[in-house]
């Protein structure tokens, strides 16, 4: 999944620029949570957001009216459920420190302006401090506002370690066992065992099965460097097809003379993702990439460097890093993990039950229903 861009890191911050202002007119709220309101401009950045990256990666169910009324839903739902922990935040006093508000901001700029997304090169601590400076102009929000909002998400974070994580009890083993027999059999390729479930415990039961799975399974960690051979969605020539592959030769034959992969790899690949990493791109399991580049991954002995392999995103030279052979999947190795896991769900299920209370004592008037349809 994508990494939310920075004008979602940044849209929430313009919230705190409304509510500064003093009051707003009507339209402009689309909820209020005692009192306070809750802008519509927000709640549409939001929606667009989210219809964004389901747009990317799952278009199909957009086309769906009741997807997109259940998706503006959530989102109203969730900024309601978050002013009603900063609310709470605020009134049992807890306080941020200027510390942990200048390691926030730190944690976002290294996550979201660090690494040039256009080059994939690591950016100076000036040249991120400028980018996050341009952002907020682009998004018309003063650093004050952007700090009042980090401070609110550090408010907000802290209410649920003090508040809700205390309530969170150590499973039992009988509790342990129950879920990894579960685990193991979504690993195993069947979600049956799921049904019954919230749909949010549900796809966590799903998404850690198949992490198990993929931790135990055979596996190989690669690096690679890539020679595109054409622009994006043409066709490649057989003149474009032959010039990928002689640079592609003409760079095994530089590590061949002693250069080092990981360099060649970072100067060199046409991958602006991995080619900061020296062309890692961690451990692949079977039927993760393309068959020419998987058939190769898998043969080659760990150390050594492969003839161009050609797939659709062009040539590649490969190198295998490290191999590791099918495991069996037994508690005993995964217990600390399962357990983990179930105090995450346990954690979950405690703060939505938190929420739940802070809405009951709350008053909240959706304010343009017609709006959030």
């Amino acid at each position: 999944m994508r990494k939310p861009s920075k004008a979602v890191l940044l849209a929430a911050a313009a919230a705190f620029l409304a509510l500064s202002a003093g009051a707003k007119v009507l339209e402009d709220v689309v909820a209020r949570v005692n009192g306070k309101p809750l802008l519509l401009s927000e709640y549409n950045k939001n929606v667009r957001s989210v219809l964004d990256n389901y747009q990317r990666s799952m278009p199909q169910l957009l086309r769906e009216e009741e997807v997109q009324k259940e998706i503006r839903k959530k989102v109203l739902d969730q900024m309601i459920d978050d002013e009603l922990l900063a609310q709470d935040g605020e009134k049992s006093a807890i306080k941020i420190t200027e510390r942990e508000l200048t390691r926030g901001i730190e944690e976002i700029q290294e996550r979201s302006f660090r690494v040039d997304e256009m080059t994939g090169k690591r950016r100076s601590d000036f040249e991120v401090k400028k980018s996050l400076a341009d952002e907020l102009e682009r998004e018309g929000l003063s650093e004050e506002q952007f700090r009042e909002r980090i401070r609110r998400q550090i408010l907000m974070r802290k209410v649920v370690e003090e508040k809700v994580r205390p309530l969170v009890k150590e499973p039992d083993e009988k509790k342990v066992q129950a879920a990894f027999d579960k685990l193991k059999t979504v690993a195993s390729g069947s979600t049956d065992v799921v049904k019954g479930m919230s749909e949010d415990v549900a796809q966590a039961y799903i998404a850690f099965g198949t992490r198990l799975r993929d931790l135990t399974s055979e596996r190989v960690r690669v690096s690679h460097i890539l020679v595109k051979v054409s622009a994006a969605g043409a066709a490649p020539s057989m003149m474009e097809r032959n010039q990928a592959l002689k640079r592609a030769e003409a760079l095994k034959k530089k590590i061949a003379d002693g250069a080092d992969f990981g360099e060649v790899a970072a100067k060199e690949s046409d991958d602006i993702e991995s080619a900061p990493r020296g062309g890692d791109l961690g451990f692949i399991l079977k039927g993760w990439m393309p068959p020419e580049f998987e058939n190769a991954a898998f043969t080659l002995p760990v150390g050594e460097v492969s003839e161009p392999v050609e797939t659709k995103f062009g040539c590649h030279l490969i190198r295998v890093q490290e191999k590791k052979a099918k495991e069996s999947l037994l508690l005993e190795k995964a217990k600390d993990d399962v357990v983990k896991f179930l105090g995450g769900i346990e954690s979950q299920v405690e703060l939505q039950n938190y929420v739940k209370k802070l809405r009951s004592a709350a008053t909240i008037e959706i304010v343009e229903p017609d709006k959030t349809k």
